[in-house]
């Protein structure tokens, strides 16, 4: 039974170690790729057990249905499998020999009428045998396939691409007729045949369904070869290879495309031939099989395949194949091993071969280089074939022989697709690029095997605990899914630089070494911004889209809640994320740091509530209820008064600056506040007490969870919004607004006319001169482009009376029913695509050369105020080249629409800030190259101490400081008297303090 996220199976059984019966005590299964849940428990040998399994979601439990399963335990280990609802265990002991399958109620199956069989191809391989979501299989003897059509189709509501999917599916019962209804949208209504993200989105999760069978297919009428899907499938496949060969297509598009590929049927010669697969009507017709089988392979398979294939054809086929090689059978060799040769035909046709046939069908076309890279690859994967624990050295070599194998397809791949590309090069380019997404596939079940491994040999806690050369595998195989993720498209130029960092940090060594350890992490963290970049595009991508097509098609509910994150669970960079997760852990225990940071010391007490992130509307208190929020993500802009409840403490799922906006709004709220990066003890400790009254007590020596005491007295009601101490609403000054489009110098800016930003960049700039004596600081030239320039091109443009409008729309809106959303999306899309006027682009290169490269910055009147901070609200656009005009004037008007933005709206509403108060003006300086950012608070925020000055430092721009972009910076405090400086991260056995020179 599919769960959503967040929830969980048990197993709860007649046994102490199964709970006896109680859920609460009942040992939690473990959700493994495949989406299958394992357990491992030690039964009494020969006892009789009973159990079920149970759903947990919150705190409610869901019972399987029907009778308890019934085990007699065997001897020495066993495995013991079952699924949801169905009775039958299948029971392997030690290992060895056939299952043998036990029944609750001894009640057999006809197996003509059993589902097909689940079929491992043992290296990556996709078989919709192995994710088949559709009808169980119905061998026939006659002609009895049906036309008729279970279902229905909704497309009120809907538009675009999820419109023409479902309108095309209610007409078009077969494959042939839904492949037909993806080559319209992907190819005949797109401009220039190349499908935008939304209609490869939609036209992605269309054929996945049907790809598993959720979609089912039947007869269309009429007879269609295969080779009639094959020449749809090539005008298809070359529309998605110009989406990846496009440099203007986004790089979501680009992988949507890619992955694409493999829903789609082979269009090779022996597949676009007349009469394509006709190995099945001789094998029908052989004198040395029994006739009831005969007709079972006449009337399902070949005749089938030859007036309407579809998936549905290869779950028979792989049926009929376990059927005739399960151990027992007595059918003629010659017969079984034709029928093992169609099937191959078949899986090919579908290409859902194993990854080495596929090799095995470029050799041809690869040159002696690569054909040897192959064979290293191929002796390497030997090794592991058939080895259940294999060492970590054998996988290792697999997978780097593997990545060279990717990499000489990927360049292969570079050139593109030529637009008169003959029919045989297509087929073979076909060819290449299925392998190379098998190879990032099989990658996937290489850094599985690896974890496996890994964790046997103690995880986090064993890797911390060995020596330097137990680091170079890990570190190793996270270089070489970086390098996998580069080859699939993903931010290239990061991923290269990711690799130098972990090659080096691997060379250097000494990581029990506070300073060596520190920059590890650093570089570990970024892996994961990259791992979390790539999830947060697919959830960017798919849910929206998958409810809209789900519902147009009246899909189960359930399945829609698990599709983005089966793709998430499915990819790659899942297993790389959990490596990382791994290797931070065991970096951070390797110097003895500390699971928990304590960004404001204190005790609070409320209800603890789960949510994914502090916004407006997503935390329900009930009668002023005191809140203590668990909180999964943040970026450190959020305003603390943004969740509208009388917050009293929060607890973040990972790391966060301490001198972020949201840290220091915090501390001023005086609401206490924790984070850990560590995932296992956040479950252990925080996640069983969500719901509860707890009590959170957090200091420099550690942080502690408990349930509230009864002798806790509860706060009383507060108003909405209302905390601890009640800041004064945020007030924006005076500003002055030009009438017209213009630039002013830097050195000419102040708070009414340019903002605060940009004006303490003015005073700055005013400073610097006089401390060269003393050896003192510079900063980049810049200009301004003062409030009343957005307005100004607004009305330019025409749009004055619909910009108005809308923000007086956004001043009211509701967040229910997504109003909120779509206002600011449509006023932002409207300032988004504003231009410029060319003079004052020029005037702005004249000021800082025409060839300069600028950062882009936003100076906003509501940053910076009593109860509103603003930072990090709004948009910078670093590395612009004034030499791109084009480039400039997108970076220009992003500053200004991020101005209406879902979180800076809701921030001013927050500190009831009214929209139409808010301005922005815009600052315009060189782009620096630093080798260190720093925030420094000249008053210690921590304790009010006025004789500390306290930093936080991080490599290159920053953005980790300033852009909410996740990691942990280096923090230092300096007492102003002595000098002296402390820096907290070193602290431990060997490292307190040091002074400065």
């Amino acid at each position: 039974m599919q769960v959503s996220f967040g929830e969980s199976h048990k197993v709860v059984g007649g046994h102490p170690s199964l709970g006896d019966w109680d859920v609460s005590n009942a040992p939690q299964m473990q959700w493994n790729d495949g989406n299958v849940w394992t357990l491992e428990v030690q039964l009494p040998e020969g006892s009789d057990i009973e159990f079920k399994c149970v759903k947990i979601a919150d705190s409610n439990a869901e019972w399987e249905d029907g009778n308890n399963h019934h085990l007699k335990v065997p001897a020495g280990k066993a495995m013991v499998g079952f699924e949801w609802g169905k009775q039958d265990l299948l029971v392997n002991g030690d290992g060895e020999g056939p299952s043998q399958q036990q029944r609750a109620n001894g009640n057999g199956q006809h197996p003509q009428q059993q589902q097909a069989p689940q079929t491992q191809s043992g290296d990556g391989g996709r078989l919709p045998t192995e994710q088949w979501q559709g009808q169980e299989v119905a061998f026939m003897r006659s002609n009895e396939h049906s036309k008729d059509r279970r279902g229905s189709w909704h497309p009120e509501g809907l538009e675009g691409a999820a419109l023409h999917l479902v309108q095309g599916d209610e007409k078009n019962g077969s494959w042939l007729g839904k492949i037909q209804t993806v080559k319209e949208l992907l190819v005949d209504k797109a401009e220039r045949s190349r499908p935008g993200l939304d209609a490869l989105a939609c036209a992605y999760i269309y054929l996945q369904w049907i790809s598993t069978g959720a979609i089912p297919c039947v007869e269309g009428g009429g007879h269609f070869r295969p080779n009639r899907h094959a020449e749809l499938a090539k005008i298809i496949f070359r529309s998605l290879e110009w989406v990846i060969g496009d440099e203007s297509a986004s790089k979501e598009a680009a992988l949507v495309a890619r992955r694409m590929h493999t829903k789609l049927p082979s269009f090779t010669e022996a597949f676009t031939a007349s009469v394509p697969l006709t190995r099945i009507r001789d094998i029908a017709h052989r004198n040395d099989i029994p006739q009831d089988l005969k007709q079972e392979i006449k009337h399902t398979l070949q005749n089938k395949l030859h007036r309407n294939a579809g998936p549905e054809d290869l779950v028979a086929t792989e049926a009929v194949l376990q059927r005739i090689t399960a151990p027992g059978a007595d059918y003629s060799g010659a017969f079984v091993q034709e029928f093992k040769v169609f099937t191959a035909e078949l899986r090919d046709f579908f290409n859902a071969s194993s990854f080495a046939d596929m090799l095995a069908a470029l050799r041809e076309s690869l040159d002696e280089s690569a054909n040897q890279a192959v064979d290293k690859f191929l002796h390497a994967k030997g090794k592991l074939d058939g080895n259940g624990a294999p060492p970590l050295n054998d996988i290792m070599e697999a997978l780097h022989s593997l990545t060279t194998v990717r990499a000489n397809l990927a360049v292969g791949l570079s050139s593109g697709l030529r637009n008169d590309a003959p029919d045989g090069s297509m087929a073979m380019r076909q060819r290449w690029r299925l392998a190379e997404i098998r190879a990032e596939d099989y990658a996937f079940v290489l850094f599985s095997s690896f974890l496996n491994q890994l964790d046997h040999k103690g995880g986090a806690e064993g890797l911390a605990g060995q020596a330097d050369s137990a680091w170079d595998l890990p570190l190793g195989a996270i270089v070489l899914g970086v390098r996998h993720m580069g080859l699939s498209g993903w931010q290239g130029p990061e991923c290269m630089a990711l690799e130098n960092e972990l090659t080096a940090w691997q060379q250097a060594g000494d990581f029990k070494s506070h300073d060596t350890a520190l920059r590890l992490k650093a570089t570990l963290e970024r892996v994961q911004r990259l791992a979390h970049s790539y999830t947060d595009q697919l959830l960017a991508v798919y849910p929206d889209r998958v409810q809209a097509l789900g519902k147009g098609l009246a899909m189960d509910q359930e399945r829609l809640k698990v599709f983005t994150e089966a793709e998430v669970r499915a990819s790659l960079v899942f297993q790389l994320s959990k490596l990382c997760s791994l290797t931070l852990k065991a970096a951070r225990l390797a110097t003895g740091g500390a699971e928990w940071d304590a960004l404001v010391a204190g005790t609070a007490t409320g209800k603890l509530i789960e949510v994914q992130r502090i916004e407006a509307g997503a935390v329900q208190s009930e009668d002023g209820e005191d809140v203590v929020l668990l909180v999964h993500e943040a970026s450190g802009d959020e305003e603390v008064s943004a969740t509208g409840v009388p917050l009293k403490g929060v607890i973040l799922a990972h790391s966060l600056p301490h001198l972020s906006h949201l840290g220091v709004r915090a501390r001023q709220e005086k609401v206490v506040f924790v984070t850990c990066e560590d995932k296992d003890t956040m479950n252990a400790t925080v996640k069983p007490l969500v719901g509860q009254r707890i009590q959170v007590k957090a200091s420099l020596e550690g942080v502690t969870f408990a349930p509230a005491p009864d002798t806790t007295p509860a706060s009383p009601p507060s108003l909405k919004g209302a905390t601890q101490e009640s800041s004064p609403a945020a007030q924006p000054g005076n500003i002055d607004k030009v009438g017209k489009a213009s630039m002013v110098a830097l050195g000419k800016a102040t708070t009414a006319s340019c903002g605060a930003k940009a004006s303490a960049c003015a005073q700055l700039a005013k400073l610097a001169p006089k401390t060269k004596k003393k050896g003192g600081f510079g900063t980049a030239e810049g200009v301004c482009l003062p409030f009343g320039c957005m307005e100004a091109v607004i009305q330019e443009s025409g749009q004055g009376e619909k910009f108005q409008a809308v923000l007086d729309n956004i001043e009211e809106a509701s967040l229910e029913g997504g109003a909120l959303d779509k206002a600011c999306n449509k006023l932002q899309g409207l300032v988004s695509g504003l231009q410029a006027p060319r003079q004052l682009c020029k005037d702005i290169g004249k000021a800082l050369g025409s060839d300069a490269t600028v950062i882009v910055r936003s100076s906003a009147n509501v940053e910076d105020l009593a109860g509103m901070s603003g930072a990090g609200l709004y948009d910078s656009i670093p590395n612009v080249a004034l030499t791109d005009s084009g480039a400039f004037e997108a970076a220009l008007a992003s500053v200004w629409a991020s101005l209406y933005s879902r979180r800076a709206v809701l921030s001013r509403r927050a500190a009831e800030v009214k929209q139409a108060d808010a301005a922005m003006a815009v600052l315009v300086q060189k782009q620096l190259t630093p080798d260190l950012s720093f925030v420094l608070h000249t008053v210690s925020p921590l304790d009010g101490d006025k004789d500390t000055m306290y930093a936080e430092l991080a490599v290159g721009l920053g953005e980790t400081l300033a852009s909410g972009t996740r990691g942990s910076p280096w923090r230092l405090a300096v007492n102003k008297s002595s000098g002296g400086l402390h820096a907290p991260e070193l602290d431990g056995p060997t490292h307190t303090a040091v002074t400065c020179p």
